[in-house]
């Protein structure tokens, strides 16, 4: 067997693993998750798991980077920067809560590395992640400058805004209906949910200070 051959079959093994122990992650939560589970749920050994990822820490890491760089990825696929302030903002609040809606691993991964206290990340991750930060910033000062958008929001508290407001559709979606009997993410409102957290940021950021 050729070296090329070979590497394409560990990169294959790897990502069969990865898929796999996304959906243990993301079922029954870092501490639930079993790497026996895992590796029954795919076509290789607990064995190489361990020896792909080291242990169960570095598999839940690579799944949570795995899912991060995902909508990171998306992130600058939006063009942001190409757009008008009030449009980019629109479009990053649509772009994100529909990511979130078609990929809600990313919100349960996230939610368990925030319940081990996020021991999975570190500096070394701030650069892969740092980007939309950025984006937004540059956008927020166009804003200014045309005078559309308010001078005192900083580009982390925009993204903490609407990141919240996607993930919470996501984590907390069985509570707020067994509770309320309002379904979050019922696919008929959904156009009009979008709606109306477009109008909640854009009011939020086009009101003047008191």
């Amino acid at each position: 067997m050729s070296q090329i051959a070979t590497t394409r079959d560990l990169d294959r093994t790897k990502a069969d693993i990865l898929q796999a122990a996304t959906e243990e992650f993301t079922r029954l939560g870092y501490f639930g998750a079993r790497v026996d589970g895992i590796a029954a749920a795919t076509s290789t050994t607990k064995r190489m798991i361990y020896y792909c990822f080291g242990s169960k820490d570095g598999l839940f890491r690579a799944c949570l980077q795995a899912a991060l760089g995902g909508i990171r990825a998306y992130e600058q696929e939006m063009h942001l920067a190409d757009l008008p302030p009030r449009e980019a903002i629109a479009a990053y609040v649509k772009g994100t809560i529909l990511y979130h809606e078609a990929h809600p691993e990313v919100a349960r991964l996230v939610r368990e590395e925030n319940i081990v206290g996020a021991m999975h990340v570190d500096d070394q991750d701030q650069p892969a992640n740092r980007p939309i930060v950025v984006t937004l910033e540059e956008v927020l000062a166009r804003g200014r400058e045309s005078g559309e958008l308010r001078s005192d929001v900083t580009a982390i508290q925009v993204h903490v805004a609407v990141t919240s407001l996607s993930n919470f559709r996501i984590t907390n979606a069985a509570t707020i209906e067994s509770i309320f009997g309002h379904d979050m993410r019922d696919p008929e409102r959904l156009e009009s949910d979008l709606g109306h957290f477009v109008d909640m940021i854009l009011g939020w950021l086009t009101r003047q200070p008191s």
